[in-house]
Formats: C-alpha cells, structure tokens, sequence
C-alpha cells in the first residue's frame, strides 16, 4: 500500500515538473543562450557609453543634437538597470546546487528573469542610431573649422574664448564681461554682464547679467536688448542706456582666456531642467505655460538679474517720514524656464508694481529691518525682487554722519 502511494505521488510529482517546464520553456527567438544574451547586452551597453562620452568632447550648438544626445542617455540608463537587475539575479543568495542546476536548466526560471532577444536588439539599434549621431556631430565640427558666422563675438565664444572691456573715466566705470562654459545638457551656456557705476549720481548705476544658451546663430547683443526693454516703462531710460553702451561696447571688447566656470552649467541645470522646454521640439505641451515670463523673455534665457537704485520716497509725507534716505537698492531675477512647485495668488506685474511700495513701508514700521524680498512663482517661471536700504550710518544725510561721529 505505502509503495502504490509512493509511485502514485512521484507520478503527480513529475507530471507537475513536466507541466511546469513546458510553460517555462522559451519558444523560438528566445531559444538563444542567456549567457550569449547577457554578452550582447553588456556590449550595447559599452557601445552606448562610447558614443555618449565621444560626443561630450564635441561642441553641441544645435537643440535638436542635443535632443538626440538626451534619448541615448535614457537609452543607456535603461541598458543598465537591466544589466544590473540580472546581475543580482545571478548573485542573489540561493544554494550553490541550485544554481548550477539553473545555469544548465534555465527553465527553472521564469520568462519575466530571462533576457529576450527582443530586448537586446532594441539596444543595439540605439547603438547603431547613436553611431550616425556620433558622425553627424563629426561633420559639423569638421564644417565649423571652415564656417564663417556672420558675428565674429560669437566665433571667439565658441572657441572658448572670454571678452571683456574695462573703462574708468572721471566718475564713471564701464564693463562688459561675456564668458562661455560647456554644458553637457545645454550645449554651451554663455553669460553677460554688464556694469555702469556713477559714483556721484547712484540713480545712473547699472548692473546687468543675462545667462542663455548659445548656438552658432545667437545675437546675443539684441538678446540682452530684448530682456532690457522688457522691464517696462519704470526702467526705461536705464534700459536704454544700458542697452546702447553694450551695443557700443560689444565692438571694442578685448579677447582673453580663463578656465570655463562650472558655475555657468550648474546655473543652466537648476534654472532650466529641461533644457529643451519651449523650443520647437519641446513646445511644452504638456506644461502650464506662464504668459507673463515665457513671451517676455526670449527662449534662449536661462536668467536674468537687473540691479539699480530706486527712490526711497514716493511722496511729501514718506520723506519727511523717512528723513533724507539715500537711493534704495533694488535687484530683480528672473527665471522663465524654472519649474515650481508652490504658485504665488498675485500676477507678475502685481508684484512688480507693489514691491516699492511695500518696502519703504516696512523699512519705516522696522527700523532696523536692511532687506524687503518678494517672490513671485508660477508653474514654469519664476522671479524674485530684493529691495535694500544703506546702512544706518548713511541714513540721514551729511548732518547725521556728522553726528554720528561725534558721539564715537
């Protein structure tokens, strides 16, 4: 009786073996070893790496390369989370018979672990597209030694040069500084800055700092005209003179070199995350686009800052209040490709118009208060406005600095 159980129980046994084996086994294409498999897939892998580091040293201008080069990194990032899940696979802590009985049964695993044929060619093609992009970017740096741009500020810039200009005359100081970084998801990042300082009339003091994208076509002259004159009627006529001395200054400018700033890329990276966001392969589509910063702003700018001074007196009654204030400082970023996640109830221009106001009351209720910020979010784009007022031993005029060391 027990020998019948027995024979019965093998017989369940193995005809639950037979039938799990039959629905583990691969069928057709994925027939093929997992070990040459695995081989395949770390070569794609390596492939991929190759091209991606290859293309790296080349310089990027184009927004459609870089979109390319963006596919193939998410290409080679996917290749590896599946090297790495069968990896750990292979090294999980099973006892050692059983994995020698899976290395020469490989049914004994399911079809989700196995690698497929299908999965592995999908990576080889990208390998194969990353190969032509890798040519492509070749061509077009072997034309640009022999390309003629049509402005020779943007020739020394993509050569990795830095401009510059410097004048001190009488009471006035001009500079123009523009520099170039590399930027592995934004091509090359550019920065401009400008500064007028009036040491007698403060009011005339500039300072302005544009950072955007450039490619081979960028005017990045009328660019910072652009960002200038969208400021408004309020800083007309400091955007005008800002905007005629870089237009003048941009032709006298004198070519150095100094060490790329990372600090440019960093910049490109956290203020623009996408950096292919509202061009014309990412429109954003899927994005609440803010009307108030994404149509001021070219789509090159990455940031902008304008710094000036500002009246500390709006009225009779605010200047008797306040005494004899010197100007206020007042410093505005924007941001109009920077995603955020909080949304401020106020529009843009709300903000802009109540920001002096809303300062100079508070620097009244709080004496001792040096610095007014407001900040200004939208789901793509974002700016923030800092209003600050001298130090105490400037408040007051001549007659109180006067007093003031007197009692010292």
């Amino acid at each position: 009786m027990t020998s019948l159980v027995e024979m019965v129980g093998s017989t369940v046994v193995q005809e639950a073996v037979s039938g799990a084996v039959s629905l583990a086994l691969p069928s057709g294409a994925e027939k093929a070893s997992q070990g040459h498999l695995m081989e395949r897939l770390k070569m794609a892998h390596s492939e991929l790496a190759s091209a991606l580091e290859r293309s790296g040293k080349m310089p990027i201008f184009q927004a459609s390369f870089l979109s390319r080069r963006t596919m193939f990194k998410l290409a080679l990032q996917e290749c590896h989370d599946m090297l790495y899940k069968h990896k750990l696979r292979e090294d999980e802590g099973a006892p050692s018979l059983f994995k020698k009985i899976r290395s020469v049964l490989p049914f004994f695993s399911t079809r989700k672990d196995l690698l497929s044929s299908s999965d592995v060619a999908r990576f080889e093609w990208f390998v194969e597209k990353a190969k032509e992009f890798v040519k492509d970017l070749e061509t077009c740096c072997s034309l640009a030694h022999y390309r003629l741009y049509l402005n020779p500020l943007i020739t020394h810039l993509l050569q990795g040069s830095t401009l510059w200009y410097h004048m001190v005359q009488g009471c006035e100081t001009r500079g123009l500084l523009i520099e170039v970084s590399r930027s592995e998801e934004h091509g090359f990042v550019a920065s401009l800055s400008f500064n007028y300082h009036h040491r007698k009339k403060p009011m005339k003091s500039v300072y302005f700092t544009l950072t955007l994208r450039l490619s081979e076509s960028t005017d990045i002259v009328g660019i910072a005209a652009k960002c200038l004159q969208s400021l408004g009627p309020r800083f007309a006529c400091l955007a005008e003179l800002s905007t005629g001395e870089v237009a003048q200054i941009s032709t006298q400018l004198q070519v150095g070199h100094r060490p790329e700033r990372d600090a440019l890329a960093l910049l490109g990276r956290i203020c623009r995350q996408d950096p292919l966001c509202c061009t014309a392969i990412d429109p954003c589509a899927n994005k609440v686009v803010s009307s108030e910063l994404t149509h001021r702003f070219p789509e090159p700018v990455i940031t902008m800052r304008f710094d000036c001074h500002i009246s500390a007196s709006l009225n009779k009654l605010q200047r008797s209040a306040n005494g004899a204030w010197p100007p206020l400082r007042f410093t505005a970023t924007f941001t109009p490709h920077c995603s955020n996640l909080f949304l401020s109830a106020r529009s843009l221009q709300e903000v802009e118009e109540a920001i002096q106001t809303e300062a100079i009351d508070c620097f009244i209720r709080q004496p001792e208060q040096t610095e007014y910020k407001m900040y200004w979010f939208s789901a793509h784009g974002g700016a923030s406005f800092i209003v600050s007022k001298p130090p105490v031993t400037e408040i007051g005029g001549p007659k109180t600095r006067i007093a003031l060391k007197r009692k010292r």
